[in-house]
């Protein structure tokens, strides 16, 4: 067995995949052997004095099989460069992305291959090894070091496949050394290669390999509860970046995108993120699953944050899936949202940065309270709707409630405006309004109350001001 453990001191690894373009922003990993065993040779021919050459390439040539890898947490990233094209007008630039992947410089890639080499020849492949600067480009500064029989190494994660999908993995394509490749294939230089018309370099080959559908996730420890545990994480808090940011307005529609994109990484049934039974029936108890509760920081009325809040907490499986969001696709041809996770924790934890959570004894809605009943003359007033609700969230109905003017919120959109974005989560709703609640003892949140408060509408946030106060 030959192991390879590669580190890179720099903290980063840069190298576009063979088929794609570098602007496509694809970082390429794991590492494909195609592009190790190239390095190789290349050490060869500019640090091999001292090396048996002939000895060398007869072991170099044997690593013509797909191996597999241990791959350590790692996140991706880019930078812009905008280059000058050498023209009167300054302005005129050419954008160049710079993709790669971030590796912690103190964890290593093993790279493991099924062959028997004798002493003389580790011995000649260890030497060899420790004299490549680097991989890929050429600031992607690397350590390779030849792992001794006996040496421990990391849980194999990413390896060949038949190319079909699998649970809690992704498939990529990976340039190999083909079965028959020759000492001239690898010295080939890639002006060499696109001069003579090759779509792919003489003797390669695309392996298929599964690798974690997180490869990308650094995460804290505390991401991560355990699933056993009484204290499950019950907010996940969420930042989002894009070219234009949706309207606060649009917030059932972004709640209900985040929501997709949750099941789709959880590929299994969950009762906490959909709401919804094994056999697709509405739970009963209706206010105990996810909330996805669409918050704005910006003072410009812009959707910054989604907060994520389940009463029961977060298994270690939804914690996973949720940790796996990184965009969010929108329609109306608009350019997707990318999405950040910012950690999992309490209410507590997340009470200086948002208003929908702490404790306080005033709530003042944000958002439309969407009214689950029509206001008949004698029963079913507004007020009773509110008071009827927050029993169903085990909240005190002894409170008092003060209608607020259907004519803005706290961010300043018209609650009007909410309407043009209304989606399916709204049926049934018989009207809006606005309220300030005042309990008589202090009331810890988020209070979310009325049709789609699981998607944002309802929303009561801390008051700051005296609850009679006019608008």
């Amino acid at each position: 067995m030959i192991r390879l453990a590669i580190s890179f001191p720099a903290g980063r690894f840069h190298a576009t995949p063979w088929a794609n373009h570098v602007n496509e922003g694809v970082p390429e990993w794991p590492p494909s052997p195609w592009r190790l065993v190239r390095a190789l040779v290349s050490a060869l021919h500019t640090k091999g004095s001292g090396l048996n050459r002939e000895l060398l390439y007869s072991v170099i040539l044997r690593l013509n099989t797909p191996p597999a890898f241990s791959l350590p947490p790692a996140a991706s990233g880019h930078s812009r460069h905008y280059m000058s094209l050498n023209q009167t007008d300054r302005s005129k630039t050419a954008l160049i992305l710079d993709t790669f992947v971030l590796v912690p410089a103190d964890l290593c890639i093993i790279v493991h291959w099924v062959i028997d080499f004798t002493s003389e020849e580790r011995e000649a492949l260890g030497a060899l090894v420790q004299r490549v600067a680097y991989l890929g480009r050429a600031e992607s500064w690397c350590e390779i070091r030849l792992l001794s029989e006996n040496e421990p190494f990391g849980e194999i994660n990413c390896q060949p496949t038949d190319g079909t999908p699998a649970p809690m993995t992704e498939t990529v394509r990976v340039l190999c050394p083909g079965p028959n490749v020759g000492r001239q294939d690898l010295e080939r230089t890639t002006p060499q290669i696109q001069a003579e018309g090759w779509n792919d370099p003489p003797g390669s080959r695309w392996a298929f390999y599964r690798r974690p559908a997180s490869s990308f996730r650094i995460r804290p420890e505390r991401v991560v509860a355990n699933a056993a545990s009484d204290n499950l994480p019950t907010v996940a808090e969420f930042a989002l970046g894009g070219t234009v940011l949706p309207l606060f307005t649009e917030a059932i529609r972004i709640a209900d995108s985040f929501r997709a994109a949750a099941l789709s990484r959880h590929k299994t049934p969950s009762r906490t993120l959909s709401g919804k039974n094994g056999d697709g029936s509405p739970l009963q108890e209706q206010h105990h699953h996810a909330h996805y509760i669409p918050d704005t920081r910006d003072g410009r009325g812009r959707i910054t944050h989604m907060m994520v809040w389940a009463p029961e907490g977060f298994t270690e499986r939804e914690q996973q899936a949720l940790s796996e969001i990184d965009h969010l696709k929108l329609t109306d041809n608009r350019d997707d949202l990318s999405v950040i996770l910012n950690g999992f924790g309490t209410p507590a934890d997340f009470q200086n940065a948002c208003r929908l959570f702490g404790t306080s004894k005033q709530w003042r809605s944000r958002t439309p309270f969407l009214l689950p009943r029509h206001v008949r003359p004698k029963r079913d007033h507004q007020e009773d709707q509110v008071r009827r609700e927050l029993a169903l969230r085990g909240l005190p109905v002894e409170v008092s409630v003060t209608a607020l003017p259907v004519r803005a919120d706290t961010v300043g959109a018209r609650w009007s405006e909410f309407d043009a974005y209304r989606r399916r989560k709204t049926a049934g709703f018989t009207g809006r309004a606005g309220f300030v609640l005042e309990f008589d003892v202090p009331q810890s949140g988020p209070v979310l109350l009325g049709i789609a408060s699981h998607f944002g509408m309802g929303q009561f946030v801390r008051e700051e001001m005296p609850a009679k106060a006019s608008d």
